[in-house]
């Protein structure tokens, strides 16, 4: 039997309708009706009652249902384990990622991923986070690691890890000294922002206008596309910035910056692993695993590095 038959039965079930059923699978709702007709010749029996829009189990459709998502439940465990059993997944896994994960995260996880699967080629491609999605929804990359959740048509965002972005200042700053800074304390300060359409951009802007601080865009001196390049003009002092833990981490170790407390204003995101719905291929699925059983560390960057 074609297993198709059975994604499409259980697809269906659980969306409620065939129109549902098709978004999601990517098929005409023909195609869908024809797929559930042949599962119903194969049994000889129906599986579905139609009441409208809607499609509900008959007595035989709540057996063949319960035993079709044990059968597919099987058949995808078996892969994994035989994947893990041979290690030879071979191919092309392309990655998009955002400034944050691409630079500071993923170099780590893809050392070690390789060691396991050697004959993985892993290719990076770093973009914001806007752009990371719409390549992941055209196809043009395999999975997406972004530093803002959403709702992306057909796209499925889970945790990573937990990231904490600071706000950074030069050392010897007006800032640097003081104990309990709030967001009047930004007001007037030249600022160092990432460009339109990055992930940390929108989370810090959104937090910021929640703790009653809206962003003026005379205060905004650069914007950068590399967060890199804003920590490096701060550190030179063309302004203060917020950024996220991962990157800051240097420059503090170093002294060269001081990460200040921000009274009131809750800074920690997740940072996510985003992939279609639908079957990834072999090297994307192994690298899935890997990460579920490997999550990254969030960096050491010791409190003693935050003032106050």
């Amino acid at each position: 039997m074609n297993l198709n038959l059975w994604l499409t039965f259980i697809t269906t079930v659980e969306k409620g309708t065939l129109s549902a059923a098709a978004e999601e699978l990517h098929l005409t709702q023909p195609a869908v009706s024809k797929q559930l007709q042949a599962l119903e010749d194969f049994y000889g029996v129906r599986l579905l009652e139609r009441r409208g829009r809607e499609v509900r189990l008959t007595a035989a459709g709540r057996i063949c249902f319960r035993h079709a998502k044990a059968i597919l439940r099987h058949l995808e465990q078996s892969r994994r384990e035989l994947a893990e059993l041979t290690r030879l997944v071979k191919g092309r896994l392309l990655l998009g990622a955002s400034t944050i994960p691409g630079q500071y995260i993923l170099p780590r996880l893809i050392g070690n991923f390789r060691q396991e699967y050697p004959q993985v080629e892993v290719v990076v491609e770093i973009a914001d986070s806007q752009e990371v999605i719409r390549r992941l929804q055209s196809g043009e990359i395999d999975l997406g690691l972004v530093g803002a959740g959403g709702r992306g048509r057909n796209l499925t965002y889970s945790r990573l890890v937990e990231d904490e972005i600071v706000l950074i200042v030069p050392a010897g700053h007006r800032l640097s000294g003081l104990k309990n800074v709030t967001v009047k304390d930004l007001e007037g300060e030249p600022l160092v922002w990432r460009e339109a359409g990055s992930g940390t951009r929108r989370v810090v802007e959104e937090r910021l206008q929640k703790a009653g601080f809206n962003v003026n865009p005379d205060q905004i001196v650069m914007e950068l596309g590399s967060t890199e390049a804003i920590v490096s003009a701060v550190e030179a002092g063309l302004g203060i910035s917020l950024v996220s833990c991962w990157a800051a981490e240097k420059g503090l170790k170093l002294g060269r910056l001081v990460a200040v407390p921000l009274q009131g204003v809750n800074l920690k995101r997740d940072l996510y692993l985003v992939r279609r719905r639908q079957p990834l291929n072999p090297a994307a699925e192994v690298f899935v695993g890997y990460v579920e059983k490997h999550p990254p560390q969030p960096p050491a960057v010791d409190r003693c590095c935050l003032i106050g």
